[in-house]
């Protein structure tokens, strides 16, 4: 299991270690992270939309456990400020597509909600306890690969929604429903209505949400980034479409939402080498 560590960019305050899942879990999940805010970090930070989903699991202080902030962030369209207050959490990222593979919840559900890990999975309270007490990273990172592996459900009915999700976030740039429709031998209008009722969005929304997300990463870790050639390169009509769409998802401009560190949390550089689907 691979790792890094990282901290909020220009500061020496909160700290991120990141550790990937095993190839069994690859196509389901992201990554396993630890987020360790500083008392003087800032008192608020803002989650955008996106893509996926992440479980978040405040670590136990000593003996006491606190689960208010415990909860699986699920935003498709509302941003959601969090407040910090000095804590430690423990995160599942999951991927494009992924969460219903782990819950029999509707997305429907679960969208633009934080949900209490209780709500969707009332038998695990003892698994969940035991990663948020552990103080080892590396071994939490198992505890949760034993969590998940025990909840992945072998759902022939989701593997084409899973794999429209992952060719839309790829493909963004030049993605057509009607095209991809035709090379799968489905009518458009079936695949939208199928998309919808696995994921909780229109397949035309997650568009959107996949250029912004690919939008965001890129600019994010560009030191001069050029919001007319990433406009481009993800598939904007023009820099006017990119403002739009990054106003809607983040209630920011892009370049007051490039001024803040805080994203820079949230994401992570995409590997060079990522092959598709596997953002």
């Amino acid at each position: 299991m691979s790792e890094y560590a990282g901290s909020l960019s220009g500061t020496n305050a909160m700290k991120q270690l990141q550790a990937l899942p095993s190839p069994l879990l690859a196509p389901w999940i992201h990554s396993f992270r630890r987020y360790a805010f500083a008392a003087d970090d800032p008192a608020w930070l803002t989650r955008f939309p996106g893509t996926g989903a992440e479980l978040w699991l405040e670590e136990a202080d000593g003996h006491a456990a606190r689960h208010s902030e415990d909860g699986l962030l699920c935003l498709r369209s509302v941003c959601l400020p969090m407040r910090q207050s000095g804590q430690t959490v423990f995160a599942i990222r999951f991927r494009a597509g992924a969460l219903p593979f782990f819950t029999r919840t509707p997305l429907a559900a679960l969208v633009d909600r934080f949900t209490p890990p209780a709500t969707i999975w009332p038998e695990a309270g003892n698994a969940l306890a035991a990663i948020r007490h552990c103080r080892d990273f590396a071994a939490q990172c198992a505890q949760a690969e034993e969590f998940l592996l025990a909840r992945l459900q072998a759902r022939p009915e989701l593997e084409a929604m899973h794999r429209l999700a992952g060719t839309m976030h790829e493909e963004c740039a030049g993605f057509v429903l009607g095209e991809y429709a035709e090379q799968q031998d489905c009518h458009r209008s079936h695949l939208s209505r199928q998309f919808h009722a696995t994921q909780g969005v229109s397949a035309k929304y997650y568009h959107r949400l996949c250029r912004f997300e690919r939008f965001l990463r890129a600019a994010l870790f560009d030191p001069q980034p050029s919001l007319a050639g990433l406009a481009c390169e993800y598939g904007y009509y023009d820099q006017a479409h990119l403002h739009r769409d990054v106003r809607q998802f983040s209630r920011s401009s892009p370049l007051q939402l490039l001024k803040d560190a805080g994203p820079r949390l949230f994401y992570s550089p995409r590997p060079a080498n990522a092959p598709p689907g596997r953002s």
